[in-house]
């Protein structure tokens, strides 16, 4: 089952360079010190097997995996439809056994000479140089093996969950604290995997455990407030709202029972230990900031002389939409604009969050005040037609607003001459409420608007109908002497 986080939206002002700095250092790394990795194991693979070294080596590998990788060991023995090709690339992406050999009695010079040349082209491999063997602990490799991947379909899966939840938390924490979770997470996993796994000898490699530290980090932050999420299982998808903290705990949960049911190159217990140092870091990073906003702000309200309490709170606000407290943004914004009703940056950002739940009655009553503004204050135009088209869009429609409100938006959209704007409204209305005695007249004012505009069919077949629907009122009197004329 996928949960992504579907609440926070990408912030323009404050766009997630860190997080976009992170995929494109993962990116350099598989395309320039990665991308030649197959052919160089095709050339010492040639080099191996023209050397003959297997009938010298396999024996010896064999009782060292019997001795330090026995599900290895148990794989290979007495085994005998196991092609040579694949235990000859077991043989060589095992960095120890390299060295293994080189303290066997039986290791003679000539042997020596076969393998350092094989050794030699093995070490130019991103495998030898940057993955973490917790056989060979070092710190060097437990930070380089984040950014390794084992192919495209490894990179663009951690590239896409790091985009997800990186931007979320660099958003919310900051760069600073966002980066150092992410490496803390990392070498969390490195840590975890090294005491959990069963063969030392495996290498590590990818962000996968770091990129679970972000995961962990969202439920750390955020707790059992509930957070929308999209979730899809099997062919079913949908968003849902759980809180954060039993999210974290289902996908702990998912890593340690995956760890034990599981018999795959996945490092789950990696994944765990990055989930947990991730919500660590995370509930580290909220109670250390709490003192700490607590004394900025003070220091801030002694500081605000050129600053006004209308900028404070609207500070205030945005930071609550973006933290994902919208009950506390919802409640600062509409006390802004109580305050000041001509403020536009106090109904954009309300419109913004009341549409997160479409379909609420709260949304249908702001998309009715936004229209309201727009008749006499031009700089509500595009947010009115925004709240029209988000109304449109999200199946619900014009029913949901009042009579009086789209008669009066539709008449202020022809007088700017936006007919096309104006027609599905106007056509709304004469269906719905044709008996309300303003819509007849909205409609003769339409297509008065149209015969202007040389639109002459619309005009003869709205002056057409409102005679024949119409014919003892005023307007459909002056239709009918309309249609006479011409």
């Amino acid at each position: 089952m996928l949960l992504i986080p579907a609440e926070n939206a990408i912030s323009k002002k404050n766009p997630p360079y860190l997080t976009i700095t992170l995929i494109l250092i993962n990116i350099f790394a598989y395309i320039f010190l990665q991308g030649q990795d197959n052919e160089i194991f095709e050339e010492a693979y040639d080099s191996y097997t023209e050397a003959e070294l297997l009938t010298q080596e396999k024996t010896a590998f064999e009782e060292y995996a019997l001795e330090h990788r026995i599900d290895v060991y148990q794989s290979i023995q007495g085994n005998s439809m196991l092609p040579d090709e694949y235990l000859v690339q077991i043989i060589l992406q095992d960095k120890h056994f390299a060295n293994h050999i080189q303290n066997l009695s039986s290791y003679s010079l000539e042997w020596r000479q076969k393998r350092e040349k094989v050794n030699n082209i093995l070490e130019e491999t991103s495998l030898y140089q940057y993955a973490y063997y917790p056989s060979d602990p070092s710190i060097f490799t437990a930070f380089t093996h984040m950014f390794m991947h084992g192919g495209i379909d490894h990179l663009v899966g951690n590239m896409l969950f790091l985009f997800l939840f990186g931007f979320n938390l660099e958003l919310i924490l900051g760069r600073g604290k966002t980066l150092s979770l992410y490496i803390l997470s990392g070498l969390a996993a490195v840590l975890f995997f090294g005491f959990t796994t069963k063969d030392p000898y495996t290498p590590l490699v990818g962000a996968s455990g770091a990129i679970a530290g972000l995961m962990g980090g969202f439920g750390g932050w955020y707790g059992l407030k509930n957070i929308r999420y999209f979730y899809w299982f099997f062919v079913i998808f949908d968003y849902i709202k759980l809180p954060a903290a039993l999210v974290f705990l289902f996908w702990l949960g998912k890593e340690f029972i995956m760890s034990t049911i599981q018999d795959d190159n996945v490092a789950y217990m990696a994944h765990f230990g990055g989930l947990l140092a991730g919500f660590l870091c995370a509930i580290s990073f909220k109670l250390l900031s709490k003192p700490s906003q607590a004394a900025t702000e003070n220091t801030e309200e002694n500081e605000a002389k050129g600053q006004s309490q209308y900028e404070l709170k609207y500070h205030e606000a945005c930071t609550a939409f973006q933290q994902l407290d919208f009950e506390r943004a919802r409640q600062l914004f509409t006390q802004l604009i109580e305050q000041d009703p001509n403020r536009m940056d106090y109904y954009s950002q309300l419109f913004a969050l009341e549409k997160i739940t479409p379909n609420s009655r709260r949304f249908e009553e702001f998309c009715n005040l936004i229209l309201l503004k727009s008749l006499n204050d031009t700089r509500f135009t595009k947010l009115s037609d925004m709240a029209i088209s988000e109304l449109t869009d999200n199946g619900n429609g014009l029913k949901v607003l009042p009579a009086d409100s789209l008669i009066n938006y539709a008449g202020s959209l022809i007088k700017k001459g936006k007919l096309h704007q104006a027609k599905p409204i106007i056509n709304f209305l004469v269906k719905h409420y044709d008996f309300n005695e303003d819509v007849p007249k909205l409609l003769f004012r339409f297509g008065l608007a149209c015969e202007q505009n040389n639109d002459h069919i619309t005009y003869e077949k709205i002056f057409t109908y409102l005679s024949k629907k119409h014919p003892e009122s005023f307007v459909g009197v002056e239709a009918k002497k309309a249609l006479g004329k011409t």
